[in-house]
């Protein structure tokens, strides 16, 4: 079973229509090698719900990420606001960064 769908993560994006695919081909690749460099893939099975949910939400956040190369979100009242570096949110549905379950070799 796959990881990532062009379709689930332009559904969490709000996308509608086929004009942003190939620009998520690209984002998609990615998220799926970075979460198979920290999980193996099932046998077989469907991934964990929290591994899709978690692959989806990085997937879109990397695609907005487009809008703001330099990290300014948006322009506030009180100045930019920048993209956060960190979300443990993602890192803990993911199993990534500190919370990757610890590995020989």
């Amino acid at each position: 079973m796959e990881l990532l769908t062009v379709a689930k993560v332009a559904d969490q994006l709000g996308l509608v229509g086929t004009s942003h695919n190939d620009e998520l081909v690209p984002v998609i690749a990615a998220v799926e090698a970075l979460v198979t460099s920290y999980n193996e893939p099932p046998d077989g099975e469907q991934w964990p719900a929290n591994l899709q949910l978690g692959a989806v939400m990085l997937a879109a956040r990397i695609y907005r990420r487009r809008n703001s190369p330099a990290g300014v979100e948006s322009m506030g009242e009180i100045g930019p606001v920048y993209v956060s570096r960190n979300d443990p949110d993602l890192a803990q549905l993911l199993k990534i960064g500190k919370y990757a379950p610890p590995k020989v070799g």
